[in-house]
């Protein structure tokens, strides 16, 4: 996972966040369609090394997201991102009984299309909601390193 999160700074940064989480969550469920086929221990380890790094790049996307939503000029920057943060977390829960029922009904392959199949839903939608919406891409100016003086 922490290879996953340095990964995530590989993207430029003024690149959306929005779709970046979405996409992240695409690379996930590929992850996990890999481990659903995976027929030999090998292919089930990189699989789970796969399946751990879309994870980690998920994290640091949602954690640039959270910050570009909260910003960071406000005052109470910290407890926004806190309050947000955790709010960002209740999808772990249902995911967590969701991936479950699964399990209890399909065994270890159950898990593992529900996991996929959630996050391809997931992200299906975020897409949809892009085209219907007509919001485009956006780009995240990049602060300077000096900032401009006043005149």
């Amino acid at each position: 996972m922490a290879f996953g999160s340095l990964c995530g700074t590989l993207i430029p940064s003024d690149w959306d966040r929005r779709l970046m989480y979405a996409f992240a969550g695409l690379l996930n469920a590929c992850a996990a369609l890999v481990l659903i086929v995976a027929n030999r221990p090998s292919i089930y380890l990189a699989g789970t090394a796969l399946y751990l790094i879309t994870n980690g790049f998920g994290w640091a996307w949602f954690t640039a997201l959270t910050a570009e939503v909260v910003g960071l000029e406000v005052r109470d920057a910290s407890t926004l991102f806190t309050i947000l943060n955790s709010a960002g977390s209740i999808p772990l829960i249902y995911m967590i009984w969701l991936d479950g029922a699964g399990y209890r009904h399909f065994g270890v392959h159950g898990l593992l299309w529900t996991d996929a199949v959630a996050s391809l839903l997931v992200c299906a939608i975020v897409f949809l909601v892009f085209v219907v919406r007509g919001l485009g891409l956006r780009r995240v100016p990049r602060p300077g390193i000096f900032p401009a003086k006043p005149t």
